[in-house]
């Protein structure tokens, strides 16, 4: 009988390593910011620099995810450039996605690159600007800036390079079950994940479950922000 239970106890603990390798072990993601209340986009900018100032100054390129056509995303980010002018952690250069809607307006004066289609152009760029001690600022979509993605512009660029981008990755999330259907990017797996972006929509919909039923505040925006790899963080922002 003791023979029998241990059979089946190396049967459940092999079953158990292979389920691990098979999904993957994912890093547990850190709160950095709580959920909170916000009187617009540039108070969240206000509370990421806040937060994150140290880490901020250790890094020379950084990625800043958006939703695209969400105009609130794009305010946060100009707020954050806009307030990072201490030198220490000012940004000298800044490139665009030339797809992005908004984007061109309201940074007229950022180089212009589709990243997702260059990405060797934009490392050999990258690499220059270290050289010269510039620090870079790029505004991409939020499936290029995540890190958690497999084969995106920001994988691509860590994998190809020797650049070691910090990334933050801006999405709207959920405020109860019946709207998990309705997110953009959605919490799909396996072969479900034609886009190979679920893993993005399950963080978002795993941290959004925990903060239902946190109340919100009429006429303010609500936010929180998870460190979810070393260098590579997930803001999930809602307008009032």
């Amino acid at each position: 009988m003791k023979y029998l239970y241990g059979i089946l106890a190396a049967v459940v603990l092999l079953c158990g390593i292979g389920f691990s390798v098979y999904f993957g072990i994912q890093p547990k993601s850190i709160p950095k910011i709580t959920y909170s209340h916000f009187s617009g986009p540039a108070k969240m900018s206000d509370a990421i620099i806040l937060r994150l100032n140290q880490e901020i100054k250790g890094a020379p390129l950084l990625m800043l995810g958006v939703m695209p056509g969400r105009k609130m995303d794009l305010e946060v980010w100009k707020a954050f450039l806009e307030q990072s002018q201490i030198p220490e952690i000012q940004y000298q250069a800044l490139i665009v996605d030339p797809e992005l809607p908004f984007a061109s307006e309201m940074f007229p004066s950022a180089v212009k690159l589709d990243i997702k289609a260059d990405v060797t152009r934009f490392i050999e760029g990258a690499k220059k600007a270290r050289e010269q001690g510039l620090r870079m600022a790029v505004i991409v979509p939020s499936i290029y800036a995540s890190q958690r993605l497999q084969g995106n512009p920001v994988d691509r660029i860590r994998k190809e390079s020797d650049l070691t981008p910090m990334s933050f990755s801006i999405m709207g999330f959920p405020r109860s079950p019946e709207q998990e259907a309705d997110m953009p990017i959605k919490c799909v797996m396996g072969s479900n994940d034609r886009d190979g972006i679920g893993a993005m929509g399950c963080m978002a919909e795993q941290k959004a479950r925990l903060v239902y039923r946190k109340k919100s505040k009429p006429g303010f925006y609500e936010g929180l922000m998870d460190q979810v790899g070393e260098r590579d963080y997930l803001v999930l922002f809602n307008a009032p």
